[in-house]
C-alpha cells in the first residue's frame, strides 16, 4: 500500500516547474536580461516542489481501534463527508474513491483492516484531513 513518498513527488514537481519556468523566462522575461533564467526558475521549482509534495505525496497513517464497529462507522461516515465511496474489495483492501471530476485532485483511498489497526494509505492532504476527522 504505498505510492510516490515525499523525495520523489518533490523531485517531479522541482524537476518540471524549473524546465517550465526556466524555457518561460528565456523566451520572453523582461526585466531579466542578463540573468540565466535557471537561477529564478529554481526558486519556482522548489516552491512548486515544497507545495506539491506537501498535499500529493503518499502517506500511511494507522488507527488504533478498541471498537471495531464503532470504529467503522466513524471511518465511513468522516469518508462520506470527505466525498469518497466505497469502489472495490481485493482481499483485505477496501479501495475509496471520489466521484469524477474531483477523484484527478483527491486520489484513492486504501484502507487495510488488521485486528487492532485500520491502516489507511492515500494523498498525504486526504490522510491529513482523515486524521483531524476521526480524532475529533
Amino acid at each position: 500500500m504505498g505510492g510516490p513518498g515525499f523525495v520523489p513527488t518533490f523531485l517531479f514537481y522541482f524537476v518540471g516547474t524549473t524546465f517550465i519556468a526556466a524555457f518561460v523566462i528565456a523566451k520572453g522575461a523582461t526585466g531579466l536580461e542578463g540573468t540565466n533564467p535557471f537561477q529564478v526558475a529554481i526558486l519556482f521549482g522548489l516552491l512548486a516542489g515544497g507545495i506539491g509534495s506537501y498535499f500529493n505525496s503518499h502517506q500511511t497513517a494507522s488507527f488504533p481501534i478498541k471498537n471495531r464497529g464503532a470504529f467503522l462507522k466513524s471511518l465511513k461516515e468522516s469518508l462520506s463527508q470527505m466525498g469518497y465511496e466505497q469502489k472495490e474489495e481485493v482481499e483485505d483492501l477496501t479501495i475509496y474513491d471520489r466521484p469524477m471530476p474531483s477523484n484527478f485532485f483527491s486520489g484513492k483511498l486504501f484502507v487495510q483492516l488488521e485486528q487492532d489497526t485500520a491502516i489507511v494509505s492515500g494523498r498525504s492532504g486526504m490522510i491529513r484531513s482523515l486524521k483531524k476527522r476521526l480524532q475529533a
